[in-house]
């Protein structure tokens, strides 16, 4: 097969929420580049809205799993993905239909990367655009893109629904961990980038819905406490032993836990001597 017309496997994980998984859908059978096939992952909803869904399109196949979260309908697309790459979009966000073409162009004229991502563009409830973008201001651009592992730990990861992974990146040990609840993207990007290069694209190519619901940022802070040192043993999981590396990496989740901490109510300070001389004993012990 041509290397411009390799399949992509598309995989849409899906939870109790039907009203706009058709949309999502079709966001991506109506994508310019054709050779896909869409992954729908039912993580045990209390109904088959989207098997309903899935029958009206040819290239759209569903896949019913129990109930274990997002990280392990993630995992369980991978597994079932024929193609040479894969993209994961959540069930109520929206591609443009360039996304693909676009990204896989910039994929086969950059072989020494395997991830593309981009920014976003936030929607409502209602479909109405925000005008607001998700994604690097100007000057950091520049950032994004190449081994970004150091500046990116603890800073940023690729934004929600807009990465396109050569499936060669999930052989071996890099999955989502199924024990993370909030905070699973993190850790899989982080660990992506410690071994794989990635290129940012600054246009949007994927809208990405919010509502009006939202929570305050306290309580959004209080789900990801002990995110860090999963991150952390994760790493160590990978087989990483080097002394100095493991301490950077500490030193930079621990400075990331406390900026989360700092802007909700629990602000909390750290001596210089605990960040920059003992960070790993100090992310595992602090709370």
């Amino acid at each position: 097969m041509a290397k411009n017309n390799l399949l992509v496997s598309v995989i849409i994980p899906t939870y109790n929420r039907k009203q706009y998984l058709e949309k999502t859908i079709l966001s991506v059978l109506n994508q310019t580049y054709k050779n896909i096939e869409v992954l729908v992952i039912d993580d045990g909803s209390s109904d088959n809205y989207a098997k309903s869904v899935c029958e009206k399109f040819k290239k759209c196949f569903y896949y019913y799993k129990k109930n274990g979260g997002v990280s392990s309908a993630r995992n369980y697309g991978v597994k079932k993905a024929k193609g040479s790459f894969v993209a994961f979009l959540d069930d109520d966000d929206i591609w443009m239909k360039e996304k693909l073409k676009i990204q896989i162009n910039a994929l086969n004229n950059h072989n020494d990367v395997d991830c593309v991502h981009g920014p976003v563009e936030v929607i409502d409830e209602f479909d109405n655009r925000k005008g607001i973008f998700y994604g690097a201001s100007k000057e950091k651009i520049h950032k994004r893109s190449g081994y970004v592992f150091w500046n990116a730990l603890g800073v940023w990861l690729v934004k929600a629904s807009t990465p396109l992974i050569r499936k060669e990146v999930f052989k071996g040990t890099l999955f989502f961990d199924e024990g993370i609840e909030v905070g699973e993207d993190t850790d899989f990007y982080q660990r992506m980038f410690f071994k794989h290069k990635v290129l940012y694209i600054d246009k949007v190519l994927t809208q990405y819905r919010v509502y009006s619901e939202s929570k305050s940022l306290s309580s959004q802070v209080e789900k990801y406490n002990g995110l860090e040192k999963k991150i952390f043993n994760n790493f160590i999981k990978m087989g990483i032993k080097n002394p100095i590396i493991l301490n950077k990496i500490a030193r930079k989740l621990l400075l990331s836990k406390m900026r989360n901490l700092n802007t909700s109510k629990n602000s909390v300070k750290l001596s210089f001597f605990k960040k920059y001389f003992l960070p790993i004993y100090t992310l595992k012990n602090i709370k």
